[in-house]
């Protein structure tokens, strides 16, 4: 909820708002202790908060490091094979 258009602080469910995420998700993060958050962020109150200047400049550079980030291809969880079994192989 932003409490004012511009405003100086960002709270939690500000950035939410900005990552285009749940305010439940950044709480999580939060705890987590997270890289996936903006650095500089302090408590006013029981509140986390952040500079808009600081959340701002992040995000510019998120935009950049994932432009500029090679997708590498996803590879699938568990163990890798040595080599690929075939079917023949896999009758006998």
């Amino acid at each position: 909820m932003m409490r004012h258009h511009q405003a100086e602080i960002l709270y939690a469910s500000d950035v939410a708002q900005l990552m285009g995420k749940s305010q439940q998700a950044v709480t999580n993060l939060i705890k987590r202790e997270s890289d996936a958050l903006p650095p500089g962020r302090f408590k006013v109150g029981r509140l986390w908060a952040w500079k808009r200047t600081r959340v701002m400049e992040w995000l510019e550079n998120l935009d950049a490091e994932e432009a500029t980030a090679q997708q590498e291809p996803r590879r699938r969880p568990g163990r890798p094979r040595s080599t690929p079994a075939s079917p023949q192989a896999l009758r006998g």
